[in-house]
């Protein structure tokens, strides 16, 4: 008993100790977004608040963002009887990244997708869809913010 204590109090002493640093975080990005132009949605709110977190108030790279997504849920296969039994939940982001120093302008889009099984219970399936997208939108976050970090 008193083994197992000491190597759990071990293991979190490692992991306490080990240098953990996140990977994004506003110094890392040298880039001032001035202004963040979106369709009024909910993921693109959720976009827009996350992208402003690590936006750089001390640096001089001044841009501007603008953000247009939209999912969409489509019949992949049908039953036997023709109802829908596997969806394919698909989210897509499109940014502009404008800078305002030169004008120039960067595009880029960002696609995920995932396959959900039909479910009778709709308000399940509702919240299982949220879910799926809450987490591909988590993934396109990260990438969003690597292009945004490499963009110069």
């Amino acid at each position: 008993m008193i083994k197992k204590k000491l190597i759990i109090l071990i293991i979190f002493l490692f992991f306490n100790v080990c240098g953990f640093s996140p990977i994004f975080n506003a110094e890392n990005i040298n880039i001032n977004i001035n202004k963040i132009d979106f369709n009024n949605n909910k993921i693109n709110r959720n976009f827009a608040k996350r992208i402003s977190a690590f936006s750089n108030q001390k640096s001089n790279n001044l841009y501007d963002l603008y953000i247009n997504s939209y999912s969409t849920k489509d019949v992949a296969t049908k039953d036997s009887k023709g109802n829908p039994s596997i969806y394919r939940l698909q989210l897509k982001v499109d940014i502009t990244l404008i800078n305002n120093n030169d004008k120039k302008e960067l595009k880029k889009s960002f696609f995920e997708n995932v396959n959900i099984n039909n479910n009778d219970d709709k308000f399940k399936l509702k919240i299982t869809e949220d879910t799926l997208i809450d987490q591909m939108s988590q993934k396109i976050l990260q990438d969003i913010l690597k292009f945004i970090a490499n963009a110069k």
